[in-house]
């Protein structure tokens, strides 16, 4: 007898749920089928969501992410949460089967079918599969419900590594940049398929060029399950951008697990941001059955490229190889921190996650660190960075603990992390931005705070282990930091070290990675004000119970006066001077480390997101996803061509000379016949002092890098030529036919603080925006030079999208001109509108 070919298919239930809370074991008592649907006390939920969410949509507790609130949420977590809907299957003839599949469930489950016990499970990144065949009969209605059981204990901040007992964020039970909001829920899809007797249960898949690029080889790893005699594994390799079918190959079916390479020739190779393109391949494995029919089909995008860290030039013999070579090319690591976009992260926030990528991307960023506080990357999260070049150091959720730092090292913890490990790194192979794996976030021995390796800590081994036996292409690091004594990857300090020392601490630095600093701003003005509530604004010091909470370990109010001669008085004036130093004090720290390239591999300062609306924090872009000053300073610098300056501080007072070493480097033109010009203005635009060098010579370290930096010379004038009060040092990196390949401006004071910020005349400077806002052209028309001209998005907070300028931070000297395109991401084009402020200028609405 005869069968029709089986139609294999999954669906998606995203919809039809509804979530209540339980106290002990209530929860058995509400999952029965006949329980009334319409009955009182269940919320409408979201799947894939957050408990959190749900209970915040449905009124039980406001919102978090305002003033204190997050406290009156903290019993949320302690709960268990019962989710059910309806559940019916159609196709479900004899011969077939139903399976439930869960993707993630946050973090301990009992899944139950009308009232039945299916399943339990307990880990928030391992997928779970039901086989429900024997409980659905076809066509009828069934009751599918889901018992999210209490949090588990995990430990905040400030605690003991040594005491966690689960691989998942730490982040949520309390940071310094996150408030305790422990996440719980379905944060991943679930989806019911019905299948036949064979069945296409998961796939690998890895592509690796040869040395000589040749050649291409697609390695797939397919698993079937229940009957696949006789079946058949195909893999097709289709060329990038729709092209045509480039590769073939297929092997018969052997129990549990299929390998089958297939050849490419002469691939086109994947490279990181700003270094090439990033051509993708798609590979689609279909598994057939005995007669040639489909029965499972499974496509995934892939790119060939080739990546190894390798010793960096003059680094110790004990030293771990720091320098990125990709394609037999030395990389510079333009990097950023990465942490969870929000800390609700069930909640799919796919344009927000692309915004900000976007963001990275735009800021020439070629490496994100995902700290390993937060969370292992989705599935989305690569695939955007794959498209955009960002390579991608992910880390294990290991991380470190005020108290102590170093990791359980029983056998039931280490396998429980191993096996989760075992899931979660062949599930991502196949992404060419995945560029590193390491364990986790500061481990280090207590004693001797030192960073842990492998030979310290079993679960790092057994971590290494697993990336190795599943992975081998990608690179490994121990740790962040790794290396003895802070001189090979360091962290800290993370926050601004004051106008006296700032600058030679990090012109002091010999690390060769520095995978974590910072500097603390405060937040943009469009947050502050959703996030603050009114009347508890000021004072913005710890002294305020509301500042205490968004943010106490970033709150550097002292420092910020104590820069600007005590002369603060109001909000307003506190975010424009704090973000001043924060914009300053991070774009230097970063160029000091690009100008030590290549002894120095890479630069990836703390943080580049945050996942809660802080008053204060060391993101560079706002949890709305709106970038604040520093952001723009760190954009700049990382520029492929791009000109600087070293100097011992912004305020000069009590010093004798003016000094400036002059910096460049360039990928447009050869250095020997570019130029660097250094000029010093007053606010009126005098010249008082000016020197034009010769870019220089990179020095002969080492093979080529990505980055090599040319001293040009020193601009030196003693401290009384300089201007009273206020200077700007006007830098121009300036191509063989005079072309200006890059500038740059600094901010100096010949007093002993910032304090003349406060006493700049005002300045005039006419702005008009183009129609729909696409551009705002800046024109100076009268008084001293315009000082910290700032563009943002001027929409209500709620409102959608992102206004995206292509620059920003703004020194305008007089009659200069500044025109700024304006990109309108996900965002509608009625009701746009931008906000310009600046030091000396009267603020107002564009639209």
């Amino acid at each position: 007898m005869s069968h029709p070919p089986p139609q294999p298919g999954r669906t998606r239930l995203d919809d039809g749920w509804q979530v209540r809370g339980c106290l002990g074991d209530t929860w058995r008592w509400l999952c029965g089928p006949g329980r009334p649907s319409g009955e009182p006390g269940w919320l409408p939920a979201r799947v894939p969501g957050t408990v959190l969410d749900d209970v915040h949509r449905a009124g039980l507790v406001p919102d978090p992410y305002t003033g204190r609130n997050s406290l009156a949420a903290e019993w949320v977590p302690q709960r268990t949460w019962l989710y059910r809907r309806s559940l019916r299957v159609s196709g479900l003839t004899p011969g077939r089967r139903a399976l439930l599949r869960f993707d993630g469930v946050d973090h301990g489950a009992t899944v139950l079918l009308d009232g039945e016990e299916v399943a339990r499970h307990a880990d928030m990144f391992t997928p779970f599969e039901v086989e429900v065949t024997d409980r659905l009969a076809d066509g009828e209605e069934h009751l599918l419900a889901v018992a999210v059981h209490p949090a588990p204990h995990s430990e905040p901040q400030v605690g003991r590594t040594d005491r966690v007992r689960l691989h998942r964020p730490r982040m949520d039970h309390g940071w310094d940049f996150c408030p305790r909001l422990v996440h719980q829920g379905i944060w991943r899809p679930v989806t019911l398929e019905v299948a036949g007797p064979s069945r296409l249960a998961g796939v690998t898949v890895g592509a690796l060029p040869t040395q000589d690029g040749e050649s291409g080889s697609v390695r797939v790893e397919a698993r079937t399950d229940a009957d696949s005699a006789g079946c058949t594994l195909r893999v097709r390799v289709h060329a990038p951008e729709g092209g045509g079918l480039v590769a073939r190959a297929e092997q018969q079916v052997t129990p549990g697990a299929t390998t089958v390479e297939a050849t490419v020739p002469r691939p086109r190779l994947w490279w990181p941001n700003g270094h090439g393109e990033q051509p993708m391949y798609t590979v689609v494995t279909t598994l057939t059955d005995a007669a040639g029919r489909a029965v499972g089909t499974h496509r995934t995008e892939t790119a060939f490229r080739r990546l190894r860290l390798v010793a960096t030039p003059g680094a110790p013999g004990d030293a771990l190889p720091y320098t990125l070579q990709v394609n037999g090319r030395r990389v510079h690591l333009k990097g950023w921190n990465w942490v969870p976009p929000d800390a609700r992260y069930g909640v799919p926030r796919p344009e927000l996650e692309e915004h900000l990528l976007r963001l990275a991307a735009d800021a020439h960023v070629t490496l994100l660190r995902v700290w390993g506080g937060g969370l292992i990357g989705s599935e989305d999260f690569y695939r955007s960075c794959d498209r955009l070049g960002l390579l991608v150091w992910q880390e294990f959720l290991l991380s470190s603990s005020g108290i102590d730092s170093v990791p359980a090292a029983d056998e039931e913890y280490v396998r429980r992390v191993e096996r989760a490990a075992r899931t979660l790194v062949p599930a991502l192979r196949h992404h060419p931005s995945l560029a590193v794996w390491g364990p986790g976030n500061e481990l280090q021995d207590t004693a001797r705070g030192e960073p842990l390796t492998e030979a310290d800590s079993p679960v790092i081994a057994a971590l290494a282990g697993v990336v190795a036996a599943l992975d081998p292409d990608r690179a490994w690091l121990p740790g962040s930091p790794s290396g003895p004594g802070g001189a090979h990857d360091a962290h800290g300090p993370w926050e601004h070290q004051g106008l006296e020392r700032h600058h030679a601490h990090y012109d002091g630095l010999t690390c060769m990675l520095h995978s974590e600093f910072g500097v603390e701003g405060m937040a943009n003005k469009r947050t502050w004000q959703a996030v603050v509530p009114p009347g508890e604004r000021w004072p913005t010091g710890l002294d305020n119970p509301v500042m205490a909470h968004l943010g106490a370990w970033w709150n550097n109010t002292p420092l910020v006066r104590a820069s600007f001669g005590d002369r603060i008085a109001d909000e307003d004036t506190m975010r424009r001077a704090s973000q001043q130093l924060q914009y300053d004090g991070l774009r230097y720290a970063v160029e000091a480390h690009l100008r030590r390239a290549p002894r120095s591999s890479g630069v990836i300062p703390w943080q580049f997101d945050e996942p809660f609306p802080n008053a204060w924090c060391t993101a560079a872009v706002d949890h709305r996803g709106d970038p604040k000053p520093a952001y723009h300073g760190v954009r700049r610098a990382y520029r492929p061509d791009h000109v600087c300056a070293r100097f011992p501080t912004q305020a000069w007072g009590g010093r004798d000379e003016f000094t400036a070493e002059l910096w460049s480097w360039t990928r447009a033109a050869p250095f020997e016949e570019c130029t660097v010009t250094a000029r010093l203005l007053d606010m009126h635009g005098t010249v008082h002092a000016a020197r034009t060098f010769t870019a220089g010579r990179p020095p002969d370290t080492g093979p080529p890098s990505s980055l090599r930096p040319a001293h040009a010379g020193v601009l030196r004038l003693p401290l009384a030529a300089l201007p009273d009060g206020l200077s700007l040092l006007d830098l121009s990196l300036e191509g063989p036919d005079g072309t200006q390949l890059a500038g740059n401006r600094y901010l100096h004071s010949s007093t002993s603080d910032l304090a003349p910020l406060l006493d700049l005349p005002p300045a005039h400077v006419d702005a008009e925006a183009d129609t729909a806002l696409a551009a705002v052209e800046l024109r100076h028309t009268g008084g001293p030079a315009a000082l910290g001209l700032y563009l943002s998005d001027a929409r209500p907070y709620d409102a959608p999208g992102w206004a995206v300028f292509a620059d920003n931070m703004l020194d305008l000297l007089p009659g200069e001109t500044a025109r700024v395109p304006v990109q309108w991401r996900a965002a509608p084009a009625t009701g746009r509108a931008a906000a310009l402020e600046g030091w000396n200028l009267s603020a107002r609405t564009l639209r």
